[in-house]
């Protein structure tokens, strides 16, 4: 039925009064009626808080782009702390970022608009505007290539491996220890595209019998977290960005019709992207295409804002922070394994 001319106009805009906005929650609610990506900020942060709400809900992150870096460390790690996620798919870079300043290393505020030759001269590494020591991050995966002592298996995946590293990490700042002390499994399906596998291949290339050395069984990592996917009773993503971690979570509900024969997308999903959809890469795709792919729920509640994930991040985190209810009364998912296999999720 077509809609009568006076049901377009129900809601006028709103406009954002900043002198009644006194914190992040304030500002992120005041978005509400506003226009364009301030508006779709609001309607990630809508979802955000559905997800949070569904008691049964299993929040998946996907990390990409240069988060720690780019100083989002510490939000991501109070998301694990205040349990705002529960599982975390991530590039190998931004792990490595995060165990380089564990180290007691640190990024530098530098300029895109620099001389590179002389950087490299002084062996100093750019990631846009962010500086890093060479030298420090060769240190850094030389330690990478020793094998951790308790580790004793030498086939795991790649959750299991940044487990028992994550136990080794005493810094208060850390994602990866905070990770293993909460008990928030990350997963990195493309280990081996960063400075940790780098590291690992130094200890490949030591190895004198095929026995010895570590094998990351990337299967395996799709067996587990699938695993994860059939045994919640709702799932939720959170996208920063794309490339690998988006489209391994992304898969889970195709891989859970095939694997399980149960048909399961997500029910809650929102993204951060500067990617364009028009272009056909996954980064940018939207969630109606995800639909066709049986990756989202019918009727599920999904949200994308085109924006810096380093500017939307931390205003949906801190807007649902400074609200306080929903992550407060939420319980920590505990999830109890036998090498790679999941035997239940505990509420605690």
């Amino acid at each position: 039925m077509r809609k009568k001319k006076s049901e377009f106009f129900r809601q006028p805009v709103r406009h954002l009064n900043l002198q009644e906005t006194q914190s992040i929650l304030d500002l992120v609610q005041g978005f509400r009626y506003t226009s364009f990506q301030s508006r779709n900020i609001f309607k990630c942060f809508d979802v955000f808080r559905k997800m949070l709400a569904d008691p049964g809900c299993i929040i998946f992150l996907g990390l990409s782009g240069a988060m720690t870096p780019g100083g989002m460390r510490k939000v991501i790690r109070d998301m694990i702390e205040r349990k705002l996620v529960d599982v975390i798919v991530s590039t190998g870079a931004n792990i490595f970022h995060d165990l380089f300043e564990s180290f007691g290393y640190r990024h530098y505020v530098g300029s895109e608009e620099g001389d590179d030759d002389l950087l490299r001269r002084h062996r100093i590494v750019r990631v846009y505007d962010v500086l890093m020591d060479d030298h420090e991050i060769n240190r850094v995966i030389r330690l990478l290539s020793q094998i951790p002592e308790e580790l004793g298996e030498r086939v795991v995946s790649s959750r299991r491996y940044l487990e028992v590293l994550g136990k080794h990490i005493q810094e208060e700042g850390s994602i990866l220890g905070a990770a293993s002390r909460f008990g928030v499994p990350i997963f990195v399906p493309a280990l081996c595209d960063s400075s940790i596998g780098i590291g690992l291949t130094f200890l490949h290339a030591r190895k004198k019998t095929p026995s010895e050395g570590l094998l990351i069984d990337q299967i395996r990592d799709s067996y587990e977290i699938a695993q994860l996917k059939r045994m919640a009773e709702a799932t939720g993503a959170i996208y920063i960005g794309g490339g690998v971690p988006k489209n391994y979570i992304q898969q889970l509900g195709p891989v859970s019709e095939l694997l399980f024969r149960k048909e399961s997308g997500h029910r809650y999903a929102f993204q951060i992207t500067t990617d364009d959809p028009k272009w056909g890469g996954l980064s940018g795709c939207t969630f109606e295409e995800a639909k066709s792919w049986g990756k989202i729920e019918k009727g599920s509640a999904y949200a994308a804002v085109y924006i810096d994930a380093t500017i939307a991040l931390p205003l949906l985190v801190g807007a649902i922070l400074q609200e306080g209810k929903l992550y407060r009364k939420r319980k920590r998912r505990r999830f109890i394994w036998k090498e790679d296999h999941l035997k239940s999720i505990q509420f605690v």
